[in-house]
């Protein structure tokens, strides 16, 4: 017995030793799976013949194990709104500007890995009137991320970010905002 306690820990310490050396090879840690917290840059790009996009923002995103998600934003948080500057949830879209006295949530929502670098994601918002604090819809955001190593990226083709006018998920109604650009790293 214990001859073969020692050679199962022999065989597990040469294991990790195997897999720390081949880490190193490559110079640096490698990760094949998004798990783990991000912070990323995001911009809405400017199209032509439509309004100006939102500021660009920085978010937090946490890919948790089994397939969900967590986000927040610098751009629509609860103490986003200051009526003091005149910002509120401004976007623009497809249908032309829509400026709100708004606040959100902090996001949460699902998502799935689509390839070997590659994972789709959906999170969503409770938005709030700014003055009442009454719900008055979602905001919801579905991409596709791309990630390698300790970076990630998506492309604003590969996203859509939707205001849903209504406090029925189900049954609001969905205004298309556009897609986002977006690069980050790992938080370590």
């Amino acid at each position: 017995m214990k001859y073969l306690i020692a050679t199962t820990i022999l065989l597990l310490s040469a294991g990790a030793l195997a897999d720390e050396r081949g880490s190193e090879r490559n110079g640096h840690q490698s990760f094949s799976t998004p798990i783990g917290a991000w912070i990323l840059e995001v911009e809405f790009p400017l199209v032509d013949g439509a309004p100006p996009p939102p500021p660009a923002f920085r978010e937090t995103l946490t890919f948790h194990a089994f397939g969900t998600v967590s986000e927040s934003n610098t751009l629509l948080n609860e103490n986003s709104y200051n009526p003091a500057l005149g910002q509120g949830c401004g976007f623009t879209g497809p249908a032309g500007a829509l400026e709100l006295n708004c606040n959100g949530s902090e996001g949460t929502g699902s998502w799935r890995r689509t390839g070997r670098n590659t994972l789709d994601f959906v999170a969503v918002k409770l938005v709030y009137d700014g003055e009442t604090n009454a719900q008055v819809g979602f905001l919801r955001v579905r991409g596709t991320l791309r990630f390698r190593d300790d970076r990630i990226s998506q492309e604003s083709s590969d996203s859509l970010t939707e205001i849903l006018i209504g406090t029925d998920y189900e049954t609001a109604i969905a205004i298309p905002l556009g897609g986002a650009n977006a690069s980050g790293v790992r938080i370590r």
